[in-house]
């Protein structure tokens, strides 16, 4: 039976309507109740997000037993009950390599994000000055500076055209390949950067050992190709009707479209399976 519930957030648990911004999209009362029957019966439940602690509260309506175990920065902060577990640092020497080749690049600069307190998001660049990039909700950039200070937990690259994310991220896997880099979404106009060989199929292993569980017992939900990693580490990988390609290809279940709640629906399926000590119907052959 399924112990462990972690989820993709953006267009997977919490669907984004036509037109809305991400930060304004928050956690259902369908969704709220899909957790809180999970809890009730023992499980965990998780968000896998790539976004920081602090912007959980508004996501989840102030109800913090919901991300007290949860996996931040794509997997690079990993936390159970409340307390940290694990840090996967993305080393200075190889950023400050980036910025420079952003520096010499039409569009693109970094965004280090502080993924452990309130803090604002400070950009990298030599070229782009703060009153240049504007408002964009989590995206916001407070202060720039001309170099990397050092190791952080949360970085993206960021773009104001999102028609040159494909190519510049080919562009920077060849130059810097000690790093990874991944698309959060095919449209989108932000790069994730992360240690090699680290992402959400990591954090996933790494719960399920400080939980005490086999991968088995987790059930993961995602929808874009920075979730591939946990779609591939566990047995009951799911993705939702609007995953891309790749990110369905991987995932072993399949479920409705993020817009009808469809993840809030298979988690009740989930607690009320893992009250009965089975697996829910739509994981079984």
């Amino acid at each position: 039976m399924i112990k462990l519930v972690l989820s993709d957030l953006d267009n997977t648990l919490i669907p984004h309507r036509p037109n809305e911004e991400f930060r304004d999209a928050k956690i259902s009362n369908k969704g709220l109740a899909a957790i809180r029957a999970l809890i009730d019966v023992g499980a965990h439940f998780g968000p896998m997000t790539g976004r920081p602690p602090s912007s959980m509260a508004e996501t989840f309506r102030g109800e913090s037993w919901t991300y007290d175990t949860g996996a931040y920065a794509n997997g690079q902060l990993v936390c159970v009950d409340g307390k940290v577990v694990h840090r996967e640092w993305t080393p200075a020497e190889p950023l400050q390599r980036i910025s420079d080749i952003l520096d010499e690049q039409p569009d693109g600069f970094l965004v280090f994000f502080d993924m452990e307190g309130d803090g604002p998001n400070w950009g990298v660049s030599r070229k782009y000055r703060v009153d240049q990039q504007g408002e964009s909700g989590f995206l916001r950039v407070e202060r720039m500076l001309p170099e990397v200070e050092g190791p952080t937990l949360k970085v993206i690259v960021r773009l104001h055209d999102s028609d040159r994310t494909v190519h510049l991220c080919d562009l920077l896997r060849a130059e810097v390949p000690e790093l990874d880099f991944v698309l959060p979404a095919p449209d989108a106009n932000v790069i994730d950067i992360a240690p090699k060989g680290y992402g959400k199929g990591s954090a996933t292993r790494i719960m399920a050992a400080a939980l005490g569980i086999g991968l088995d017992e987790v059930a993961v939900f995602g929808d874009a190709d920075n979730d591939i990693s946990m779609l591939e580490a566990v047995p009951n990988s799911v993705a939702v009707a609007n995953a891309s390609e790749h990110a369905a290809a991987v995932a072993r279940w399949h479920i409705g479209d993020a817009l009808e709640e469809s993840v809030a629906e298979a988690m009740a399926q989930i607690a009320a399976a893992t009250a009965r000590g089975k697996m829910p119907e739509f994981m079984r052959e």
